[in-house]
């Protein structure tokens, strides 16, 4: 599984296990990352020795009432010539639109048997947000101007990260829009830290100056009228970080959208965890980390952080679930 942020320092564990974890995304971020070419056009290295019976969606069958799990049958093995979607059933509620954070209920089954590799029923529903590069290209495809109620059978060519095609079906229960930068009254923010000015909408921090703060400070730049970020939530966020010393950026969401971390329970560096948990949904934030709060001695060679390089964030908190 690829991360697409070096936030994100030991092994990510969504809320889902298996296929979702494994080949969902995204993006992401934390664990929505895509794996594989989701975009081959061939199934050339697909499925197992099994000879394929199964190549177009049109041959598969999903039965059952959106009330409950659906049933995904077929002659194994499927391998389709290329990833697609089917629409089972549409819905009649307002469609999803790109950037939406959409709440699903889904099951995955794999291509060379049929058998099920994961599925969130009996459990949570989970919370993707299309048309950020968090999924795979076609579960956007399949889900951006769909009708909350929909349900959609998608086929991926998984093989080359997990030796087979994967079909899912989602059942689109909710979509919520994001806002698109932080909102709520503007805060001094707090001496010697670097200037945050703002270009086409996106914050940009300034070289910082003087010598970097050898413990965690976070000021507050915009408070939100949101909920408190508890530990343990999942934080929608718009976030750019730079190198104390250099002022070089490192990384940012802005190019790609807004992206779901884990916080409060270690899945990212410590002074993310502890600089946004106990903020207000919709403040904007910039996060000083020192070395022992970020990468500790071993730096991130990846990013470019050295063991001793304090890093800077600004964050927009737009949602918490």
């Amino acid at each position: 599984m690829k991360s697409r942020s070096p936030l994100n320092i030991r092994p990510a564990r969504w809320v889902t296990t298996g296929a979702i974890a494994l080949c969902f995304a995204v993006v992401p971020a934390v664990a929505l990352t895509a794996c594989g070419d989701s975009n081959s056009d061939s199934s050339s290295s697909s499925t197992s020795s099994i000879a394929v019976k199964t190549s177009s969606l049109d041959k598969v069958e999903v039965s059952g009432p959106l009330s409950e799990k659906p049933t995904i049958e077929f002659k194994p093995a499927f391998a389709g010539e290329k990833d697609e979607f089917r629409i089972i059933e549409a819905g009649t509620g307002p469609a999803v639109a790109s950037g939406d954070r959409v709440t699903v209920n889904y099951v995955a089954v794999g291509g060379s048997e049929g058998a099920e590799l994961d599925t969130t029923w009996g459990g949570a529903p989970q919370k993707i947000t299309v048309g950020t590069s968090a999924v795979l290209p076609i579960i956007d495809e399949a889900m951006i101007g769909q009708p909350v109620g929909t349900r959609v059978l998608v086929s991926s060519d998984s093989t080359e990260a997990n030796g087979q095609w994967i079909l899912f079906v989602f059942d689109i229960l909710d979509a919520k829009a994001l806002p698109a930068t932080a909102e709520g009254e503007a805060i001094a923010p707090l001496p010697n830290m670097p200037a945050v000015t703002i270009e086409n909408g996106v914050p940009t921090i300034a070289k910082p100056t003087g010598d970097a703060p050898t413990t965690l400070v976070v000021s507050q730049l915009i408070k939100g009228t949101g909920p408190v970020v508890a530990a343990g939530q999942t934080v929608s966020m718009q976030y750019t970080g730079i190198i104390w010393a250099s002022g070089t950026v490192f990384d940012s969401s802005w190019t790609s959208g807004a992206v779901d971390f884990p916080v409060g329970s270690g899945q990212v560096i410590a002074g993310f965890d502890e600089g946004i948990v106990g903020q207000t949904v919709g403040s904007r934030i910039l996060i000083a980390i020192p070395p022992d709060k970020g990468y500790g001695a071993e730096g991130n060679a990846q990013a470019g952080i050295t063991g001793t390089d304090t890093l800077v964030f600004v964050v927009d908190i737009l949602d918490a679930y």
